[in-house]
């Protein structure tokens, strides 16, 4: 079943030592913490640019109803929860 999520965090280049890691674990703290953000909290966190290509992958969800941003499934977000010493800031 976490196979599946942990593919596409590496495909989406998130996943620990990759290229948008430290940005997209920013994301998935808040995320985990607060079950959902606002699209200017995530161009907070990480930026225009990257908040942009992180929304691209299949990691978040953007709801256009609500303006939100969530995890993009329940399995993504379990795994996440699952291996959330992955997430801590490393800064």
């Amino acid at each position: 079943m976490f196979s599946s999520a942990e593919s596409q965090l590496k495909s989406a280049e998130i996943f620990p030592k990759h290229r948008y890691h430290k940005d997209g674990a920013k994301v998935v703290r808040e995320l985990l913490t607060k079950g959902s953000i606002s699209r200017s909290t995530l161009y907070g966190l990480v930026g225009v640019d990257t908040g942009d290509k992180l929304l691209e992958t299949n990691i978040f969800a953007f709801h256009f109803g609500s303006g939100e941003i969530t995890f993009q499934s329940t399995v993504m977000k379990r795994y996440c929860e699952e291996k959330s010493a992955d997430w801590v800031s490393q800064a």
